[in-house]
C-alpha cells in the first residue's frame, strides 16, 4: 500500500537538505493532514500510529530511492536526510540485508504491525522501554559508585577497580559497612 504521506515528506526532505528530525516532520505533516490528530483516542496509541505512518513512508521512500540509485535516504532517530548514493560504494547488499536497519524497515513496511498494535501493546512497548532506561540509569549509578568513567568497561577493569576500592573501604580494614555494601552491589550489577 502506498503511503499518502510520501509526497509531503519528499518535499520536506528537499527543503531540509541539512537533515530534519522525525518530530519536525510530524509537526509539519499535522498542518497538512489534520486527520493525523484523530488516529486513536488513546494518546500513546495515536503517537505510535503517527510514528508508524511516518516511518512507513520513509522506508518506502528509501526503497524507491535505492532502486533509482541516485540518492539514499539516511534514517536515524534524530536526523533524516537525503545523501548522494556514492556513500554506499563500500557496502554490499548482504551487509545491508542483515543490518538492524533492514529489520526496522521490514517492521515498518508491514501494515499488519500497524493494524495489530493496540493500546495494550503500545503500553507494553513503553513499559519495556522505561525498564531499559532504568537499567541504564542503574548502570550509570553503579559505574559512578565504583568511580569508573568509561560507559562500557571490561570485566577486568570492573574487578580491578572494585578490588582497589574494597581495600580502602572494607569494614575489616576500617571502612564503613554501608560503603562496602554499596560497592559490592555496584560490582555485582556491572558483572551481571
Amino acid at each position: 500500500m502506498r503511503n499518502p504521506l510520501i509526497a509531503a515528506i519528499v518535499t520536506l526532505l528537499k527543503e531540509n537538505l541539512q537533515g530534519i528530525s522525525e518530530f519536525d516532520i510530524l509537526k509539519s505533516l499535522k498542518n497538512q493532514f489534520p486527520e493525523l490528530s484523530t488516529l486513536a483516542k488513546d494518546s500513546n496509541l495515536q503517537l505510535f500510529r503517527q510514528h508508524f505512518l511516518i516511518m512507513n513512508a520513509l522506508y518506502q521512500l528509501q526503497a524507491s530511492l535505492w532502486q533509482d540509485e541516485r540518492l539514499i535516504l539516511s534514517i536515524h532517530a534524530l536526523e533524516i536526510k537525503l545523501l548522494p548514493n556514492d556513500l554506499l560504494k563500500h557496502t554490499n547488499a548482504k551487509q545491508l540485508a542483515n543490518s538492524p536497519d533492514a529489520k526496522l524497515a521490514a517492521y515498518y513496511l508491514d501494515w499488519d504491525e500497524y493494524e495489530k498494535t493496540d493500546t495494550a501493546e503500545v503500553s507494553h512497548l513503553l513499559d519495556s522501554f522505561y525498564r531499559r532506561m532504568d537499567l541504564c540509569d542503574d548502570k550509570r549509578g553503579a559505574l559512578s559508585t565504583l568511580n569508573i568513567n568509561t560507559l562500557n568497561p571490561s570485566k577486568i577493569e570492573i574487578k580491578k577497580q572494585y578490588r582497589k576500592l574494597v581495600q580502602k573501604h572494607h569494614p575489616d580494614l576500617g571502612g564503613k559497612a554501608e560503603t562496602f555494601i554499596e560497592l559490592r552491589q555496584a560490582y555485582e550489577q556491572l558483572i551481571r
